[in-house]
């Protein structure tokens, strides 16, 4: 097994004090101590960036002293032992040597080999253990400042002691109060009294806390449910990691809606495959009855042929507006702001937001992004979403609020209005083909405007609550981020 190898300068005038270190270094056997000597004060500044385990210094180096060197040393080598070496005891020397950065302060003259040498492996393994910790902690913090989520140290009475940049932009924390570390209590973030006395409680008991589920509220009042864990960093600091949930069940409402889509349109090619071949022979077989019945016998039947030629082109519409509906279709893309997309598509219906005098309230981001995508197909996806706002307003009291943001890498538009609202059940269903509640309509324009959108690699997300409006959420890939930093 190999012998640990700690390479050492030691800085000294005297070469008999060299000798005499270099001799007692020898005695001993594991580890093996290697040792360089610098002269002057100026020879061992020259030196310092060379890698030196551990640093033996004298007090007395000509003009300058061994003080002076600790102070250098400790600027370009944060981690490596410093031991200072002097003829005799002086005053707070040795105080003064450790508040510099010092790990140990020996007399010479009383110590020997053993007594050398048990100085050395303890400041050696004391410059480890500061390293290791300071490696750790620097991953740490490189967690702490990259986590996508809020991430919180609070003491045991809930005081938020730090927070990331994650948290600063979910809970709206204002700079001043950042710089000047007037942070909340952690309490106050949350909305259930009964829970802020339980996490009292805990916190208190120095008790950890895992899947603690809570309404949490920023600085706007807006509120989101999370998901805490709180684990024990040391005996009065803990970190708090949260999950917001509502993000994670978008995502997965996202993801159920493409998968959903993609179900549907193998249906529907598949529909249309057994459907529109037995169609054409049908409608071939009538237009044949037609010209080979005699016309007295066409006559008795009525327009019967005609009924079934009608209704199988009806069919066969229908079939083809449910493929192209859920099937993607060539696109013709170029950069677009979506806001001007916005305010074409309200100009197309602008007829019926006046006749039914809705307020239109526009809440633009003024540096919203590019996006790559077919302006007319998002115009009409645009349009079928509006047209759908408008009908569920009521006369008069109506209101619509049209918004774009960045949020995260996507551009995003929400489409907002205060109508009847849908019900869960419809909820469920709102995007499937051939449904609606709607007298009128063939139930395709939902499917249609979803399939634009997931043809431009865009997702769309509804909420709704009965009697209190419905909200329509697109997201679309930025293709130019905002001038102005975020």
């Amino acid at each position: 097994m190999s012998k640990e190898q700690i390479r050492i300068l030691y800085v000294d005038d005297d070469p008999d004090d060299f000798f005499l270190i270099e001799s007692f270094l020898k005695k001993i056997d594991d580890p093996v101590y290697t040792v360089e000597h610098a002269f002057s004060y100026e020879e061992a500044q020259s030196r310092i960036l060379e890698r030196f385990d551990i640093f033996l210094v004298d007090y007395r180096l000509g003009k300058t002293t061994g003080l002076e060197l600790i102070k250098e040393i400790r600027l370009r080598q944060t981690h490596a032992a410093v031991i200072l070496l002097t003829g005799m005891a002086v005053g707070n020397l040795d105080r003064e040597a450790l508040q510099l950065g010092a790990s140990d302060y020996l007399v010479k003259g009383e110590f020997d080999a053993a007594t050398l040498d048990r100085t050395l492996r303890f400041a050696y393994r004391d410059s480890q253990i500061k390293e290791n910790l300071d490696l750790v902690g620097e991953k740490f913090r490189s967690i702490f400042e990259r986590a996508s989520d809020p991430f919180l140290l609070i003491d045991g009475e809930s005081l938020i002691l730090e927070v990331n940049p994650s948290s600063i932009a979910k809970f709206e924390f204002e700079e001043k109060i950042l710089t000047q570390s007037k942070l909340p209590f952690f309490t106050e973030l949350i909305e259930e009294q009964f829970l802020k006395n339980q996490l009292i409680e805990k916190l208190r008991n120095k008790f950890e806390i895992i899947d603690f589920e809570a309404t949490l509220i920023n600085k706007s009042g807006n509120t989101f449910r999370g998901l805490v864990n709180i684990a024990k960093q040391n005996a009065n600091t803990f970190q708090v990691l949260i999950k917001d949930l509502s993000a994670i069940k978008a995502k997965e409402e996202e993801e159920h809606n493409l998968k959903k889509f993609s179900s549907t349109g193998r249906i529907a090619r598949l529909l249309a495959h057994e459907v529109k071949n037995p169609l054409t022979t049908i409608v071939l077989s009538a237009d044949q009855l037609q010209m080979e019945l005699p016309e007295e016998v066409l006559k008795e039947s009525g327009d019967l042929i005609e009924v079934i030629q009608r209704n199988c082109q009806r069919i066969n519409q229908l079939v083809t507006q449910l493929l192209d509906s859920t099937r993607f279709s060539e696109l013709d893309i170029s950069s677009q702001s979506i806001n001007s997309l916005l305010d074409e598509a309200l100009d197309t219906v602008k007829d019926r937001i006046e006749m039914k005098k809705i307020k239109i309230i526009k809440n633009y981001d003024p540096d919203i992004c590019k996006i790559e995508v077919d302006p007319e197909k998002v115009k009409i996806a645009l349009i079928n979403l509006i047209v759908n706002a408008v009908e569920a307003i009521d006369r008069n009291e109506g209101e619509m609020k049209l918004s774009t943001a960045v949020k995260s890498k996507f551009c995003r538009v929400e489409i907002e209005d205060n109508g009847t609202g849908i019900s869960k059940e419809n909820l469920e269903r709102l995007f499937e083909p051939f449904f609606t509640s709607k007298s009128t309509g063939t139930g395709l324009g939902l499917t249609n405007t979803q399939n634009i959108i997931f043809s431009h690699g865009g997702s769309i997300r509804v909420k709704s609550e009965v009697g209190r409006g419905t909200t329509f959420i697109i997201n679309f890939k930025m293709s130019q981020t905002p001038e102005e930093p975020r």
